[in-house]
């Protein structure tokens, strides 16, 4: 089973221990992954893969259903939990590719970006911290 983002983010030992927000995060994923099995209704991956995320620990059964009334902002702020301090960063999708396109339809990039100064400070802490030992 290849890992990925929605994945890491469900798995209780995955990413999931350390998202403060983990209910709301965790809410937009599973309503987008609604999404996407609505728009493909034939593709059995996508649906499969949904009950995959469904089935993982104390996940809502109110989850279960497509949220039509929901619109999401085009952001997503998580709030990991890190060395004694939160880190929060938001978090941008972007889907490349046409529908004619289905290698590149599938293919998501999602980036994160620090959403206050704190977490800017500490990222750019740990980029400097990262490519100092390389450099060594």
């Amino acid at each position: 089973m290849p890992l990925n983002g929605p994945r890491l983010v469900f798995h209780p030992q995955g990413l999931r221990p350390f998202i403060e927000n983990w209910e709301v995060v965790a809410a937009r994923i599973i309503q987008r992954v609604h999404h996407e099995a609505a728009d493909n209704p034939s593709d059995e991956t996508l649906k499969r893969f949904l009950e995959e995320l469904l089935g993982y620990p104390n996940v809502p059964s109110r989850w279960r259903m497509l949220d039509l009334d929901d619109a999401p902002p085009p952001f997503l702020t998580i709030n990991y939990k890190w060395n004694n301090s939160t880190l929060r960063l938001f978090s941008t999708l972007t889907t490349q590719g046409t529908p004619l396109d289905a290698a590149l339809q599938e293919l998501r990039i999602e980036t994160l970006f620090p959403a206050d100064e704190a977490t800017r400070t500490a990222v750019n802490r740990l980029a400097g911290e990262c490519f100092a030992s390389q450099s060594s």
